[in-house]
């Protein structure tokens, strides 16, 4: 069976003990947001849970950790959001979009904005510092703070192409 000279000279031990052999240490698990978190559209093979599990993308095109794509809506206007049970006051928020060029049809979107909802309407918030669709890299917008109990990414996806949130994060004004 090509396995005659096979010799093993050493078992290995996987104990809670590194002293008496090798550690074994769970796999990490995502964390799961304190928020609810939903989306415009959510691929069957991906979880809105991904866009805040702080789980941290090495780039774009990272496939080994969950995302959200909006695949297959393709030129479209799509979005995410958290909502947060309770009013927060919010400051800036940094996305890291999902761009699998050379793999597949997602890319960063050609536009984005931070929305936040006052009542039962949303509003696009003011003294936005400009929104980045750099990839590999956080994507990091601040604003003039807002008092909301939800907030939102609206994204315009490049013509022909469809787009993906890997991590979302936004900052709370701690003397909200």
């Amino acid at each position: 069976m090509g396995a005659t000279r096979l010799r093993i000279s050493a078992f290995p031990t996987v104990t809670a003990k590194s002293e008496i052999g090798h550690a074994w240490q769970p796999p990490a698990l995502p964390k799961a947001s304190k928020y609810k978190a939903s989306a415009s559209h959510c691929f069957e093979g991906d979880t809105v849970e991904a866009i805040g599990d702080g789980l941290l993308p090495e780039n774009s095109k990272d496939h080994s950790i969950p995302r959200l794509t909006w695949w297959p809506h393709v030129g479209s206007r799509e979005w995410v959001q958290f909502d947060f049970g309770s009013a927060k006051k919010i400051t800036s928020a940094a996305v890291y979009w999902f761009d699998d060029t050379g793999a597949g049809s997602c890319r960063a979107p050609e536009s984005w904005r931070v929305l936040y909802r006052e009542s039962e309407r949303w509003k696009e918030v003011t003294g936005a510092s400009g929104y980045g669709t750099k990839t590999d890299a956080y994507n990091r917008v601040t604003f003039e703070p807002v008092q909301t109990t939800a907030l939102r990414i609206e994204a315009r996806l490049k013509p022909g192409f469809s787009g993906g949130i890997l991590e979302w994060k936004f900052i709370e004004d701690p003397n909200k």
